[in-house]
């Protein structure tokens, strides 16, 4: 291998590592630092969730069987920034709202039981 070769892996393998480390030094947006700006994205992502979990209640009364999120009424849209995926069988479902902006990827969960948890992933 050249010394120009070497040289240049070397100079890409020291752009990816200084990124990698930008990345995370970003701070996280849900924590002791958060802004009211996040705040408020972060309580407007936790009545979502409670949206689903009234609507999947509420669709179930009625129909027998818990629906995707396309056949859930009151459900408003999602908070800028959060993707939301929700699964369903019919008899259980599950879902997820994770904040795309979030360094620390922030997220609310929940299930058929109603309750709706706070999470980050492990480190």
């Amino acid at each position: 291998m050249s010394k120009s070769a070497a040289a240049s892996i070397l100079a890409g393998l020291c752009a990816v590592g200084a990124i990698a480390a930008a990345a995370q030094e970003r701070p996280c947006l849900h924590g002791a630092s958060e802004t009211p700006e996040q705040l408020a994205r972060r309580r407007a992502a936790v009545n979502y969730a409670r949206q689903v979990n009234t609507a999947e209640a509420a669709l179930r009364r009625q129909s027998g069987s818990f629906g995707q999120l396309g056949a859930l009424a009151n459900v408003v849209g999602v908070p800028d920034g959060f993707q939301v995926q929700l699964s369903t069988d019919g008899a259980t479902y599950t879902f997820s709202v994770k904040d795309g902006t979030d360094a620390c990827q922030f997220a609310f969960f929940s299930d058929q039981a109603g309750l709706i948890f706070a999470a980050t992933p492990i480190q």
